[in-house]
This record gives structure tokens, C-alpha cells and sequence, in this order.
């Protein structure tokens, strides 16, 4: 599995990992199980702290990112700006990358893209269970196959947005944490 896949993740899963509460001004008022509003819990100004895990998929490292969500100008689209406010010690760059959200009609599903300036856009399914949000992804093997992975957001206040990365070798019969986040409304 190459590290800059898992990089790329834990990047993306940290600066998403600060998003929730409220709609952007201007968006039009949707039935309280809209797609659109299940997408406002994203909104907001986040700061997120994520925790990486000793593990064999990397090293234990903290980094901090400033993540800023709002609805597109027409509101079909859930924008969010994230930027790593430090170096990552595993390359020594800034992170800022965008990722996209929305619901698509035709298949009925939400997709969550990313767009980093090192590699083109990864599109997901993201299943939603109440308030909490899962990514699946799957991440190429150095010696062949893949390797599960799964970028877990629960929603637990309007504030307050926990999250998990972690990877399955056997297909999910057992899943190691790779980092955890914690993302704070701050607007």
C-alpha cells in the first residue's frame, strides 16, 4: 500500500474532520431529511487535531488543520477548503487541497470528492447512518491487491465532530486505527 495514498487520506479525513452545524446564507430551506440538509452538517469554519497511531501503516505524528465548508452558490455542492497549518514530518509539505460533496439523484447516493495539487480527484461513495458519515476507499498494495480502508465522521453536537481512519488487511474482519480526529466549530 503506498504511504502517499495513506497520506493523502489521513490529510483529507483531518481537514473534513472539522466540519458541521449550519447552512451557508443563501441556501433555500429543504425538508429536515433533505440530502441537502443531511450535507449542512459539514458547514462551518473547523479547526481539527488528528492523532496518527504508531502502526505499521506509519508513525505516531500530530498535525492540526483549518477546514472552512460552505454550500456552493447554488447550493447542490458542499465545498470545504483544508489546509494543514504545519508541515507533515513524513514529507515536509502544507496540505491544501479542496474536497467536494454532494448527493447524487441518479444513484442516490452522497459522493465525496478530493482534488490535491499532487495527484487529480478520488471520488467515493459516503454512506450515512444518522449522524455518522462513512467513507470506504481502497488503497493499492505495494505486492498486489488492495487494502480496505474507512474514514469514519460522527457527528456529535452542532460543535463537536469526532473521526477515524483505519485500514483492513482481511476485508474488514478486523480494522486498525490509524488516527483519530477531533474537529471544533469555531463559526
Amino acid at each position: 500500500m503506498t504511504s502517499k495514498r495513506i497520506a493523502v487520506g489521513i490529510v483529507a479525513l483531518g481537514v473534513m474532520s472539522g466540519a458541521a452545524g449550519f447552512a451557508a446564507a443563501g441556501a433555500t430551506v429543504q425538508d429536515a431529511s433533505s440530502p441537502h440538509d443531511k450535507l449542512a452538517v459539514w458547514a462551518g469554519h473547523w479547526k481539527i487535531h488528528a492523532e496518527t497511531k504508531e502502526t505499521l501503516f506509519g508513525h505516531a505524528k500530530t498535525l492540526d488543520f483549518d477546514n472552512q465548508c460552505s454550500f456552493s452558490p447554488h447550493g447542490a455542492f458542499m465545498v470545504c477548503e483544508n489546509l494543514s497549518l504545519q508541515s507533515d514530518p513524513d514529507n515536509g509539505r502544507i496540505s491544501n487541497d479542496v474536497s467536494l460533496l454532494y448527493y447524487s439523484d441518479v444513484d442516490k447516493t452522497f459522493k465525496y470528492t478530493d482534488v490535491h495539487p499532487e495527484g487529480g480527484p478520488h471520488e467515493e461513495v459516503t454512506y450515512v447512518d444518522g449522524n455518522v458519515w462513512t467513507r470506504p476507499i481502497d488503497i493499492p498494495r505495494p505486492g498486489g491487491g488492495v487494502a480496505n480502508a474507512r474514514f469514519v465522521y460522527n457527528f456529535v453536537s452542532p460543535n463537536k465532530r469526532l473521526a477515524r481512519f483505519e485500514i483492513s488487511t482481511d476485508k474488514g474482519a478486523r480494522w486498525t486505527l490509524v488516527t483519530e480526529f477531533v474537529g471544533t466549530k469555531e463559526r
